[in-house]
């Protein structure tokens, strides 16, 4: 595998697996992504037991590949674990796109009204103050 960072760090090509089996290591995912082009580097991501992590990355020579493997493995069984597949993003990226995981739920438990019976409306009103 070759490994140039210049070439990786430009996202051309990158692909992120996640939901991977723990028995599928980096060879593995090769064999089963390589049909699609060719692969500069490819790794499953352990932790510091040497435990599988369950997500991995390959990175191929064009982007047509990658966006092929995306196409054609999303959502595929692959040990008996459907996976993902797609664009590799930097943490920048999935910031920008998805926003910060606190920001993302937007829903709120309400609870010890006492004995007061509101309805649908008046709940309403006495929240909406604070957003849609």
């Amino acid at each position: 595998a070759q490994r140039d960072p210049s070439l990786r760090k430009s996202g051309v090509g990158n692909v992120f697996i996640k939901n991977l089996d723990t028995s599928i290591d980096n060879k593995s995912l090769y064999d089963t992504f390589s049909v699609f082009g060719i692969i500069l580097s490819c790794k499953v991501a352990h932790d510091e037991r040497n435990q599988s992590k369950g997500y991995g990355f390959d990175h191929f020579e064009t982007q047509d590949a990658s966006d092929q493997a995306i196409q054609k493995v999303i959502g595929m069984l692959l040990n008996d674990k459907k996976v993902y597949v797609g664009r590799f993003m930097t943490r920048k990226e999935r910031m920008e796109t998805l926003g910060h995981p606190a920001t993302r739920f937007t829903n709120s438990y309400v609870k010890n009204f006492g004995d007061a019976i509101l309805s649908d409306e008046e709940f309403q009103q006495l929240f909406e103050p604070y957003g849609k």
